[in-house]
């Protein structure tokens, strides 16, 4: 019976590798020649630009309001860091097949999202069923990541950038190293079977005659990361803004009113610049002939597009979106700067944006060098990792943690996710004073290690603030801190080890923003003080996390 099982192991990732070869060609294809059909309808008549992107944007929102468990549209990979995360028994079959078709629509009839959404969503489904159907018991999120490699690998026909992928997108600056050899295999054949059934690119005809980069590029690489990174927050800015305005429109008005509003604002766009809607394969040869003013206008627009196609009840993915935003960013700087190293530039521009925004600095490497050839990959290199630190701990993911957590942090986080999307009002009104441990055990700045060691031994805890004379927190101390220390250091006082830095509220402080900083920062406790800075409380994981427990069961 094991060995059945070490069998079925194995097979999984083989099964789904061809599996996702095959639906990643598929869907390449439809969107490829149906998107391509109609754009030529639409540029002979230009008013079709309103109504394409308004039927996609119709299809895809009722498709998942009718059909799918999770009933609100958004980006391929915005649900699949919510199954990974938030779903232990991973992803259902039709809620696969809906966000599959939801995609496609999304894809083919204008949206601005990438066919590689819909195919990791497919190839991320049906690993998971695999995995239920075989009965090898191996982890959902483990199966739903081994997909995903497959489906992205088979969709860009890249198989290093789709492992890469499925391991970087969980977390923002962690990796999920659990399907690392199983992922490997499944990519592998998906871009096998990709290869041999020869599916469209999804960048078609970029031609790229580059020359060695000489050394001087480095620093260059080094700032134009630095300017990525404004960018960068620019386009996260701009879909917070059409996020929010989405939610106030269906407010007002309703669902219906938010598809036609989207429809007008992706159709006008359209109408203005062809090039700025859809899945991008005719915005392609614009990155390496257009002007300065022809791909900045395209920049903004198919900003705003993206954002609109993803918040107004479309769906699919955005790595294609970002690779293009970013190629056109690269464009504008290098033809306004150096026109003959403009396509350095536009592949500089890809991996920085898609960087900064997805959270990876790895995947957007590594896609460069397998489409495009190493010969430029320093001053990719250079560029993508300055953009990476400059962009920040933000998230474009608000569900994608920095790392992987604790048990019990991870629970927080969960049950803040879930709770912050309603925001109760009385939640909202609930200080640090209200659920903070009163007067708590601490520790003396001047009593000794061995001292503060007795003390642990007379509690339960792991860790105790440490208070000077006038009870003002100078840090904090765990067990493990004390245990580091050598013997001839017991009778050392205790300010004289290395305290950690607390974190640290006023007793008014709003307990969202007590839970938003502990979550940000991977602190498991924080101090509370009065107004002239003297401890008098203490609010732990558990204790939040119980907190919004309350108000998620019984909003």
């Amino acid at each position: 019976m094991t060995r059945r099982v070490d069998i079925y192991w194995w097979l999984l990732p083989i099964i789904t590798g061809l599996g996702a070869g095959v639906a990643a060609s598929g869907i390449n294809g439809l969107v490829y020649y149906a998107w391509g059909t109609f754009y030529g309808d639409a540029l002979k008549n230009p008013i079709l630009f309103f109504v394409f992107p308004f039927t996609g944007l119709v299809l895809s929102y009722f498709l998942v309001h009718l059909l799918a468990w999770y009933r609100t549209p958004k980006s391929s990979f915005h649900m699949l860091l919510e199954i990974f995360h938030m779903t232990p028994t991973g992803m259902m079959p039709r809620e696969a097949l809906v966000k599959t078709a939801s995609g496609i629509a999304t894809s083919i009839f204008g949206g601005s999202a990438g066919p590689e959404g819909p195919a990791a969503v497919i190839s991320g489904g049906f690993s998971t069923w695999l995995n239920k159907v075989m009965k090898i018991k191996m982890e959902s999120s483990k199966a739903l990541m081994i997909g995903v490699a497959a489906g992205f690998s088979a969709s860009f026909k890249t198989p290093l950038t789709g492992l890469l992928f499925a391991l970087e997108l969980p977390y923002r600056r962690d990796l999920e190293k659990e399907p690392f050899i199983e992922a490997a295999i499944a990519s592998s054949t998906a871009y096998l079977v990709s290869v041999a059934l020869g599916a469209p690119s999804l960048l078609p005809d970029l031609q790229l005659d580059i020359a060695v980069v000489p050394l001087m590029w480095l620093p260059i690489a080094m700032v134009f990361g630095l300017a990525t990174g404004g960018v960068v927050f620019l386009f996260t800015g701009a879909y917070g803004v059409c996020e929010r305005l989405a939610k106030h429109v269906v407010t007002r008005g309703g669902y219906p009113l938010m598809l036609l509003l989207g429809g007008v604002l992706l159709g006008g766009i359209g109408y203005v610049a062809p090039q700025a809607v859809g899945p991008g394969y005719q915005m392609v040869p614009l990155l390496m002939g257009g002007s300065a003013v022809t791909l900045g206008a395209v920049l903004l627009l198919r900003t705003f597009s993206t954002s609109v196609t993803m918040t107004f009840g479309g769906t699919g993915g955005l790595f294609l979106p970002t690779l293009l935003i970013g190629g056109a960013w690269g464009g504008v700087v290098g033809t306004m700067l150096v026109p003959s190293m403009t396509p350095v530039f536009v592949l500089m521009g890809m991996a920085a944006f898609s960087s900064g925004v997805h959270k990876m600095m790895l995947t957007p490497i590594i896609f460069i060098a397998e489409v495009f050839g190493p010969h430029t990959i320093i001053p990719i290199i250079l560029a993508t990792v300055v953009c990476f630190f400059v962009s920040g701990t933000y998230s474009f993911y608000p569900i994608q943690p920095a790392n992987k957590v604790s048990q019990e942090e991870l629970a927080l986080e969960r049950f803040y996710y879930k709770v912050a999307r309603g925001k109760p009002k009385e939640l909202e009104k609930l200080t640090a004073r209200d659920i903070a441990t009163r007067n708590p055990i601490s520790l003396r700045a001047e009593m000794s290690v061995r001292e503060a060691m007795d003390a642990f031994g007379k509690t339960s805890f792991r860790l105790m603030p440490v208070v000077d004379a006038g009870k003002t927190v100078i840090g904090y101390v765990t067990l493990e801190d004390l245990a580091f220390l050598s013997k001839t250091a017991l009778d050392n006082p205790l300010s004289a080890a290395e305290l950690r830095v607390p974190l640290v509220f006023g007793e008014g402080e709003r307990i969202m923003r007590v839970i938003e900083e502990m979550i940000g920062r991977e602190e498991d406790h924080c101090f509370v003080v009065d107004g002239e800075g003297r401890l008098t409380g203490i609010i732990s994981t558990i204790d939040v996390t119980r907190l919004l427990m309350r108000y998620y069961t019984h909003a």
